[in-house]
């Protein structure tokens, strides 16, 4: 744990948390559990790999979030974020995400726990990274797991507003966009159709 302060809303109205993996598993979750530990079996997970979890931390911050990254692999230096924790969702306090914007940025690593920590933690929104592939298993888990399919309808999934992105700046750019119409109230429409340009064209 690089960091430790957690504002309450208080004190930073937006806070955003952002669950990632500087490691990538193939459609597996290496999480280990017992009745006295919770440990990431590493043997499980490829190498460092470009993720979009770092540029959703710096533009998030960038544009007024307090952000939380929860990595257990996260070195020094990856993340632009206001605290970071190297450890996994089962390290991490309810007031953490409590009333924060949650991204679920995991590659697989412990996606299905990550989403469990937001939901039942009372995050504000929960906005989940993976392919609608990957959304069939990881709901039927959820559901087996004790979410209701409202709960599981409210999720983000897949995270962001439609940018045509085709990169991982691009679509850390849009999830953030999307969390911030989410916190101000924002509708994510073109402000052109908003405003019915139309009509001040038409009274020229």
């Amino acid at each position: 744990m690089f960091n430790t302060f957690y504002p309450s809303s208080l004190v930073w109205p937006m806070r955003m948390v952002v669950f990632s993996s500087s490691a990538e598993a193939e459609m597996e979750e290496p999480v280990v559990c017992d009745a006295n530990r919770v440990t990431v079996d590493a043997s499980k997970c490829k190498g460092s790999s470009i993720s979009v979890a770092p540029f959703v931390a710096r533009f998030a911050k960038e544009v007024g979030f307090h952000v939380t990254v929860v990595d257990p692999f996260a070195q020094e230096g990856t993340y632009h974020a206001d605290v970071v924790i190297r450890g996994t969702t089962f390290e991490v306090e309810d007031e953490v995400v409590r009333g924060a914007y949650s991204v679920v940025a995991t590659r697989h690593v412990y996606d299905t726990w990550a989403v469990m920590k937001s939901v039942f933690g009372g995050a504000k929104e929960v906005a989940v990274v993976m392919s609608v592939r990957r959304a069939q298993v990881i709901l039927r888990r959820l559901l087996q797991a004790g979410l209701t399919r409202e709960q599981l309808a409210r999720l983000r999934l897949p995270a962001g507003l439609d940018l045509g992105a085709s990169n991982e700046r691009e679509i850390a750019l849009s999830i953030v966009a999307e969390a911030l119409a989410a916190e101000r109230g924002g509708t994510g429409r073109p402000l052109s159709q908003l405003k019915d340009i139309g009509s001040v064209v038409g009274s020229l």
